[in-house]
């Protein structure tokens, strides 16, 4: 079986790629300044900040399952488009924010851009199975190197042109990557005749009874509560518990970034060449939990430092990994609604790790610390057993699938 990208597999990869990564530009922009400048905003609190910062999440989590649905129903492009401009609205509005509740609106309107399960449906559609966790993987680095420039940037740009530009440059580079998404990226050619599965509303009840779907659906939840979590937490930390300027957090987060890059690289070759995937999936989740202890154990900045690497580790072992199992094990007509189901946990997770941030600036770190571990060990022995079931059906090879 040929397991080389095709050229027309190039051009999308390459296309999606583009668009996936000025669109996470103009999101992470935003990730390591937010939180200290909230804290400025007229009637901020603790738990208002982490609303501010979670509630995009929750209303991503909102309209994932619509869009996937209707991608699979009316094309992927279209949804995408229309989740790109309501985005670039949001981000206009919290521009223009001058109080923590218009923010919380902004950040609202922000996340009913809930294009992400149609733009990773339509990465797979236009993919081979046998390439497509290298594909995801593309993806993937492009995100981690879209974050470590932006991490790099975004405080010194905070510093000249405030986070109010940063969110009017993140309306832009949305509106660039809306406009190379809909004049030079295909949008596959599934005919009606060729589905075994008709878009129904019968099918979410397929899907909510999958336990393929159902693990993965936790187990992004749970990555990304971490990720929201973690910087909702640890920028403010720096800046107000251990006076770390923002303006040198790249020094932290860039090293943190590439290393975890140069890492999963390899980890992404093994899982799909060698059929290694339960071994690096376990990998990345004991990765994250090793960041957890070492802040507890290592206490003050150089704690902190080692989270932030230890997570990026985890984080970028995990990231290619679950949505390419989810495309492989859900079948191909319902992939747009699968991808909203698995997207709308991916933001209710980022959601409830802002409110989990939120409560850890309120009531101390050791309450994000005790309870991260426990999920984190339970994480692993459920990802343990649910991989044992899947090679006992005969659903996962010891090879590339």
């Amino acid at each position: 079986m040929h397991k080389e990208f095709t050229s027309q597999e190039i051009k999308a990869v390459l296309g999606i790629t583009f668009a996936v990564a000025v669109r996470m530009l103009g999101l992470f922009l935003l990730l390591p300044v937010l939180s200290p400048y909230l804290k400025t905003l007229e009637g901020a609190s603790p738990q208002l900040i982490g609303l501010a910062i979670g509630i995009y999440g929750f209303a991503q989590a909102f309209l994932q399952i619509p869009f996937g649905y209707l991608s699979d129903k009316y094309g992927r492009k279209p949804i995408i488009v229309f989740g790109m401009i309501t985005y670039i609205i949001g981000s206009l509005m919290g521009g223009l924010a001058t109080n923590i509740w218009s923010m919380v609106v902004a950040r609202f309107v922000q996340g009913f851009g809930a294009v992400s399960s149609a733009m990773i449906a339509l990465a797979a559609d236009l993919t081979r199975e046998e390439v497509r966790t290298r594909a995801f993987a593309h993806i993937g680095a492009s995100i981690g190197i879209v974050f470590a420039l932006s991490i790099t940037l975004a405080p010194v740009l905070a510093g000249y042109i405030g986070v109010p530009s940063l969110f009017f440059l993140t309306a832009f580079l949305s509106l660039l990557a809306t406009l190379y998404l809909a004049f030079f990226i295909p949008e596959p050619k599934v005919h009606a005749q060729d589905r075994e599965i008709k878009p129904s509303l019968r099918n979410f009840a397929i899907l909510l009874t999958d336990k393929n779907q159902l693990m993965l659906n936790f187990s992004i939840g749970i990555l990304h509560a971490f990720l929201v979590s973690i910087f909702t937490v640890i920028p403010y930390e720096f800046v107000y518990t251990y006076d770390f300027p923002k303006p040198k957090h790249w020094e932290v987060y860039l090293p943190a970034v590439l290393i975890s890059l140069i890492i999963m690289v390899p980890s992404t070759i093994v899982a799909e060449k060698r059929g290694k995937f339960r071994e690096v999936f376990i990998l990345g989740i004991l990765s994250i939990l090793v960041g957890f202890l070492f802040h507890d154990l290592v206490k003050g900045f150089w704690g902190s430092v080692l989270l932030v690497l230890f997570f990026f580790i985890g984080f970028h072992l995990l990231e290619p990994i679950i949505p390419s199992l989810l495309t492989k094990l859900t079948h191909r007509d319902l992939r747009g609604l699968s991808l909203g189901f698995f997207n709308t946990n991916q933001f209710l997770g980022a959601f409830v790790g802002g409110l989990w941030g939120g409560l850890t600036l309120k009531y101390g770190i050791q309450y994000l610390l005790v309870s991260a571990v426990i999920v984190c060990v339970l994480w692993s022995v459920f990802t343990y057993l649910w991989f044992s079931s899947l090679y006992s059906e005969g659903k996962l090879g010891n090879s590339s699938l």
